[in-house]
């Protein structure tokens, strides 16, 4: 599609305010064409995706949670609960827990954006309302930033190593100008701006065509970790050593039992994939098959955990220290580059393209994903991740205190389309922002949805205020928090599936209420969310949007059915 002349400015020619804005306009916005509904909510990253853009097949998201339980923030997490205390068995089972409940809910969250092809900003419009999904938008893209800043800090960390292998003592002892209280050294932070200037890149690559990055990924990454452990296995103490921890951390662990111990543990664990959970329709709607979403990218979600350095990066420097020689110094320099490699694909997939999918449903007149994946890694600079991840105790406060507010999110998308529209989702009606629409629901708000999602983020409260200050909250607060995850989850997805059961949703719109709702009728044959006649009415380039969307459903069903 071309635009008129008159579209064609560049930044330098904008000679007024109303130029710049206009510069500033996607394709879509300038042209006042778009492929579906209400311009004021819908974009060409926002609409359906076209079956010539699917093209993740069945491989490439479980290589992508593949990779992902062998990359940099799995392993922190899961290392952290032993560097705090827990012993590497009790850090086990925790993973395999947190893993395992991740996988189901992964399932969940992928069905909707699989089987109708629209991501998170759209199908939270659904269960949220056209104006309630947007502050549900904005916190994730909030986590987002923060998560693309640390991401590229653990890459730094990596590079770091690399340049080590590579110039041996010159890089080692380059002094460090900064103070200790900075949390960071003169060499990571050359090297975090190294690393961010290698990513950026990837940022420009729209998402029907970055899963060729997940697959070497995924390749890659268990050839790299399985290689470091045996080398730790071989030439360490064995697993004796994961349990000789600083003395402080075995106290804290002492003065908890074994099972709130594992319970916090699957917290962390889930605290770490929460921001991977919710994403996930902004994966699976390019998959071409519902199978590609399905229960093998769960099964994947599993991964090996229980390290004694809780940093990655830390270990590859020990063994360096111990073993300064040529065939040492190529093998952590592969491994570290494998990682290098692993925390693009990390960023990429968990935080620049789900950011983007953000901007662009909050933004749609003037944002695209590409353009918000510019924005997220310009932020993820400002916002001083190495702060963050300063200490274990620091990390996991961090990853836990996100559980509280998107686990009810996860809960009531899972339960409002399994139970409230069986699988149902009438794809015009999410792009259309007027009074009677059926996911208007009250002045735009779902009331129900955002009661059930403050009753599970309530629960967490007291244990997210003892995280920070640990006298102003009793140990029962304290131990609520350790199952943040869980107990958050479940209140909310309790407590929505009962006012589904009081006030029951409206499915189907205008003119077809009295059709049965069986499961998933609306993507049956590939309706992909449409009933038959209103396939033919999706607009061509050429045509007007308000002409195409100005047809009452009502009245246009009754007539075709």
């Amino acid at each position: 599609m071309y635009l008129p002349r008159s579209y064609t400015l560049s930044f330098a020619k904008c000679e007024s305010k109303e130029e710049f804005f206009e510069f500033l306009k996607t394709r879509d916005s300038r042209s006042q064409i778009a492929t579906l509904g209400d311009p004021r909510l819908s974009n060409k990253d926002l609409d359906p995706t076209p079956p010539g853009d699917r093209t993740w097949t069945w491989y490439n998201l479980p290589l992508y949670w593949g990779s992902t339980a062998f990359g940099t923030a799995g392993w922190n997490a899961a290392a952290s609960l032993i560097a705090v205390g827990l012993t590497w068995q009790q850090a086990f089972v925790s993973c395999v827990l947190g893993s395992f409940i991740s996988a189901l809910v992964v399932t969940g969250m992928a069905r909707p954006g699989v089987r109708y092809h629209i991501g998170y900003p759209v199908l939270c419009r659904s269960v949220m309302g056209m104006y309630g999904s947007m502050f549900f938008v904005f916190i994730r893209a909030i986590v987002g930033t923060i998560w693309f800043g640390i991401q590229t800090f653990y890459g730094a960390n990596l590079m770091s190593t690399c340049l080590r292998c590579i110039f041996g003592y010159k890089w080692e002892n380059w002094s460090n100008t900064l103070p200790a209280s900075a949390d960071v050294t003169s060499r990571q932070l050359l090297c975090f701006f190294l690393v961010w200037m290698m990513e950026f890149p990837f940022c420009l690559v729209h998402p029907r065509r970055i899963h060729y990055l997940f697959t070497v990924k995924g390749l890659v990454m268990p050839f790299a970790t399985f290689g470091l452990f045996g080398w730790c296995m071989a030439h360490g103490t064995g697993l004796a050593t994961m349990n000789q921890q600083n003395s402080a951390g075995r106290k804290a662990a002492a003065a908890t039992t074994t099972g709130w111990a594992i319970m916090n543990g699957i917290n962390v664990v889930m605290g770490t994939l929460s921001p991977m959970l919710v994403k996930q329709p902004d994966l699976a709607r390019y998959c071409k098959k519902p199978r590609d979403a399905g229960w093998l990218q769960g099964a994947s979600v599993f991964g090996e955990y229980g390290k004694a350095y809780w940093n990655m990066w830390d270990l590859n420097e020990a063994i360096l220290d111990h073993n300064w020689t040529p065939t040492a110094r190529f093998g952590i320099f592969l491994v570290s580059f494998s990682y290098l490699f692993s925390t693009f694909g990390t960023n990429l997939g968990a935080n620049s393209i789900p950011f983007g999918a953000d901007m662009t449903g909050l933004f749609p007149k003037y944002l695209t994903i590409r353009r918000g994946q510019v924005i997220c890694a310009v932020l993820g600079v400002a916002l001083v991740p190495w702060k963050l991840i300063a200490t274990a105790q620091t990390f996991i406060t961090f990853l836990a205190s996100y559980n509280i507010f998107m686990a009810p999110l996860c809960a009531i998308i899972i339960v409002d389309y399994c139970f409230g529209r069986k699988g149902n989702i009438h794809v015009p009606s999410l792009y259309r922002g007027s009074k009677g629409n059926i996911y208007w629901f009250v002045g735009g708000v779902n009331i129900s949805g955002i009661f059930a999602w403050c009753a599970g983020t309530v629960m967490g409260m007291p244990g997210l205020v003892a995280a920070y200050a640990p006298k102003l909250v009793p140990q029962a607060g304290k131990d609520m928090y350790k199952m943040g995850w869980i107990l958050t989850f479940i209140t909310a997805g309790t407590v929505y599936f009962v006012l589904l059961k009081i006030r029951k949703p409206q499915v189907f719109p205008a003119g077809f209420q009295d059709l049965p709702v069986t499961w998933e009728y609306l993507c049956k044959e590939g309706q992909d969310g449409f009933f038959d006649w209103e396939r033919d009415e999706i607009p061509s380039p050429s045509e007007s949007v308000t002409e195409a969307v100005d047809v009452q459903v009502g009245e246009k069903g009754k007539a075709e059915y």
